[in-house]
């Protein structure tokens, strides 16, 4: 496996390069060419074939836990005892749907130009939430708020907002890039949707970026 490079960092790691897009696609569509051939996928790894630690471990860090309002250190042991294995498959599958069919619509939108400008600021939260991208308090702003009282937090929270636009932006570059890697354009998101690695690379992106931040 090469190197990964990327170009910047941002709030949620490191902003891969094209290349290293493809290589992580690359990457998660071989994996089951090393496994098994009774349990291998003839189409590479999916959702459906994740043993049981790697799917609890995936809902964790998609917060699939976060509706159960649960302590951090209770999370696990309840994903890992009383949810069922079909459920989470289910859940993220359909998450990893959403976010295909929600990038697709914005790359197509142009939003990867205009820098998610002409995005509401509650449609970014939105779409960063989604995506498992920093929020508000997490994202760590390079700019200092002039002013003092309540102006203060206002013109700070405007710059979340900017940052969570750059994130957001910054995400979907480097999914264009894996969605136009055959022929130059956008795929039908039907078959963007069903494109089973990039569902595995659409959830693990998060957690791998997040990895590799100093």
């Amino acid at each position: 496996l090469e190197p990964l490079s990327y170009q910047r960092m941002d709030a949620a790691g490191p902003v891969f390069t094209t290349q290293s897009m493809l290589t992580l696609y690359h990457l998660f569509q071989n994996t089951n060419q090393t496994r098994d051939s009774s349990t291998a996928s003839k189409s590479g790894p999916s959702i459906e074939t994740l043993p049981p630690t790697h799917l609890h471990s995936l809902a964790l860090s998609n917060n699939l836990a976060s509706p159960m309002l649960l302590p951090s250190n209770i999370s696990p042991l309840f994903l890992q005892s009383f949810v069922p294995g079909v459920y989470l498959r289910r859940k993220l599958t359909t998450l990893a749907e959403d976010i295909i069919m929600d990038d697709a619509a914005l790359i197509k939108e142009g939003h990867v130009e205009d820098g998610c400008g002409g995005m509401t600021d509650d449609e970014v939260l939105d779409a960063c939430w989604l995506r498992g991208l920093p929020l508000g308090r997490f994202v760590k702003t390079s700019t200092n708020a002039v002013g003092g009282g309540s102006n203060l937090g206002v013109e700070h929270g405007k710059d979340e907002v900017n940052d969570m636009r750059k994130i957001l932006t910054h995400h979907l570059q480097m999914i264009e890039a894996v969605m136009r890697k055959q022929s130059g354009h956008l795929s039908s998101k039907g078959d963007l949707v069903r494109d089973a690695t990039l569902q595995m690379l659409i959830l693990h992106l998060p957690a791998i970026r997040y990895s590799m931040m100093r």
